[in-house]
């Protein structure tokens, strides 16, 4: 009943994580557009070019926060990473030391 009930979770989060892949892909690229306005602003010199690196930090932060959903993306392949790697552990010993027979 473990390994039935270990299948269907993977083929669930795993399901999740392949219907959630280009919204990470592009969740991934817009923050990558606002660590660039960001770190561009904060060495920027000019009025001018803070503002500029302002507007595409800003860009980068709504379009970052248009691709929220591929949280549960995220989310569900680090269930799955976690889930797998539990079950891939040897299962402990269920043989019990019982004193009372023990002589």
């Amino acid at each position: 009943m473990r390994t039935f009930i270990f299948i269907i979770f993977v083929v669930i989060t795993g399901a999740i994580v392949l219907s959630m892949l280009v919204p990470l892909i592009a969740f991934v690229l817009t923050l990558g557009l606002l660590y660039y306005g960001i770190r561009h602003f904060i060495l920027a010199d000019t009025l001018l070019a803070k503002i500029g690196f302002a507007v595409v930090a800003l860009i980068g932060l709504s379009l970052s926060l248009s691709n929220s959903p591929a949280l549960v993306g995220l989310v569900a392949a680090v269930v799955l990473y976690y889930v797998v790697k539990a079950w891939q552990k040897p299962a402990p010993d269920t043989e019990r030391y019982d004193w009372v027979t023990e002589n």
